[in-house]
């Protein structure tokens, strides 16, 4: 008796999993991921790393070395994951020259929180390789390529204002545009 009633409640279970409309959603959003490949762009994107690269600038814009090491530690895994996406031939050989240098120092800036003149420090080299990143792969959104006089150093910003990530609020709005980087 007891196999009959163990079979009768396998069998139920496996009717209503069957009938049960959020299981086959979740099988669904399950196989998406599978397919992706064959719809993989022809170009990588940047989006992932121009996301974390500008949460780091903004941070440090507000001296707030915790959220720097943490944008820049998110930085530093979209970096790697970029080296993995589908580039061009122009795009590797980008990336082969700028990837070890950006990863170094954005792992830096993550594993000093807490000192923000070396996570400044490390900040003046990462930008100028998301600089070079930028020309190399394009970008989504229209960018500024800023410099501060003071600091001899340069950075990209989602806006025209200034918000100088080397000085922070000692003198925020120091520095002036030096291009604009039009979306490609």
């Amino acid at each position: 008796m007891k196999p009959f009633i163990f079979m009768v409640a396998i069998i139920a279970t496996t009717i209503a999993a069957c009938s049960n409309p959020q299981k086959s959603n979740a099988k669904t959003v399950i196989s998406s991921p599978q397919s992706s490949p064959k719809e993989a762009p022809q170009n990588a994107s940047l989006g992932a790393v121009m996301t974390h690269y500008l949460h780091l600038k903004n941070a440090l814009a507000s001296d707030n070395t915790k959220e720097a090491a943490t944008a820049s530690a998110q930085l530093h895994t979209a970096l790697a994951e970029l080296g993995k996406q589908l580039l061009s031939s122009a795009q590797k050989k980008a990336y082969s020259d700028i990837s070890a240098d950006a990863l170094e120092n954005a792992q830096h800036i993550a594993d000093n929180g807490g000192n923000i003149k070396h996570q400044r420090e490390h900040f003046q080299g990462l930008s100028e390789d998301i600089y070079d990143l930028i020309k190399a792969f394009g970008t989504s959104q229209t960018l500024y390529k800023d410099y501060c006089p003071m600091a001899k150093a340069t950075w990209v910003s989602e806006v025209k204002d200034i918000k100088n990530p080397y000085l922070g609020k000692s003198m925020p709005t120091c520095g002036s545009v030096k291009e604009t980087i039009s979306k490609k």
